[in-house]
């Protein structure tokens, strides 16, 4: 399967997780604005040809497939071209500004009868499947209460080289779409119970941020902590930080009536730790080393079956949470 990947930031990762797969070529690698480094990503990986018009790639009918990886409020032109040619579609999460547009973007793909797949790699993680498959078993018993956390440090500081993303027209949010959507995919994959935010706090730590070009406004929020409430009773927690300085981690607690488990991550490269605790057994503590999540592999059937991949469909329900906790935010107080 031929890809066109569009982006030169994460597109590096997606650019990597292809050129694993034996079943699909990159053709050509889209850039906005930096040539230098899209030549250079196009040579380790060798892409035969860069452009800085994935539309008119798209349009060329050279290309199967189409990885979109721009900014979020970049996708829209790009993703439509793309289902309007029936190519099969990946994009990097979230799939768009906010759930309006995101469910527009799912009617275009039915009515395409094109395959909309997202990027929450996080679901094939074999520590993450465990967990699910133990919820889904009930060896925890009646679900009681979660507590999800994902720290990361890549915009600790008054620095950023993605002025972007601190500007709400073009990522939609901050911590929320770079890291909570993930944790709301998560709890929604993990319980298979729908969940509604009840109150939302954040914060931006940085007013303003120094970029290669200049001075940007932090219109975006760095971090933020939720409460929500799960369909089956349950209740839920979750904090998410891109300021953790020094610090990166996604932990998961799962609180239910007959026992609990401790889920540990690490964000770079997918290992783990889980640890449960069930009343008169003894403690299982299972070590997991590192996993590429490579959903590529999944999508084209090499390592896993397509269905274990979010769709469109899914990066909806997500970005309806994500909505959800930006129309209940709290602000802390400032002297």
């Amino acid at each position: 399967m031929k890809f066109a990947v569009v982006g030169t930031g994460f597109g590096a990762v997606h650019l990597s997780w292809l050129t694993e797969c034996r079943s699909a070529s990159v053709e050509v690698l889209c850039y906005n604005n930096d040539d230098s480094r899209a030549r250079q990503l196009a040579e380790k990986h060798g892409v035969g040809q860069i452009s800085s018009d994935p539309v008119a790639v798209i349009r060329s009918g050279s290309v199967d497939a189409v990885a979109v990886i721009a900014p979020p409020g970049a996708r829209s032109e790009i993703l439509t071209a793309a289902l309007d040619a029936g190519l099969l579609v990946v994009c990097d999460k979230p799939l768009s500004v906010d759930a309006g547009s995101a469910e527009t973007l799912l009617r275009q793909a039915e009515k395409a009868g094109v395959a909309g797949f997202v990027t929450f790699q996080w679901r094939l993680n074999r520590a993450l499947r465990q967990l699910r498959t133990m919820l889904r078993e009930g060896r925890l018993g009646r679900l009681v209460a979660l507590d999800l956390e994902f720290h990361h440090d890549f915009l600790s500081g008054p620095r950023t080289a993605w002025p972007w993303r601190h500007d709400r027209r073009v990522a939609g949010a901050g911590a929320l779409a770079d890291q909570g959507v993930h944790l709301f995919d998560t709890i929604l994959w993990l319980t298979g119970t729908p969940w509604s935010v009840d109150a939302c706090r954040t914060d931006t730590v940085f007013a303003s941020r120094q970029t290669p070009h200049g001075v940007v406004d932090g219109e975006t929020e760095d971090v933020a902590s939720l409460r929500l409430s799960g369909g089956a009773g349950a209740s839920a927690r979750i904090f998410v930080s891109r300021v953790s300085a020094g610090y990166r981690s996604i932990r998961i607690l799962v609180q239910g009536e007959k026992g609990t488990a401790v889920l540990s991550l690490d964000p770079d490269d997918g290992s783990g730790n889980l640890r449960v605790s069930v009343l008169k057994q003894p403690v299982e503590v299972t070590e997991f080393g590192p996993d590429a999540m490579n959903v590529y592999r999944a999508i084209l059937g090499e390592d896993a079956d397509a269905a274990d991949v979010a769709t469109f469909a899914d990066a909806v329900a997500a970005q309806k949470l994500v909505d959800q906790a930006l129309s209940r935010v709290t602000h802390p107080e400032r002297d």
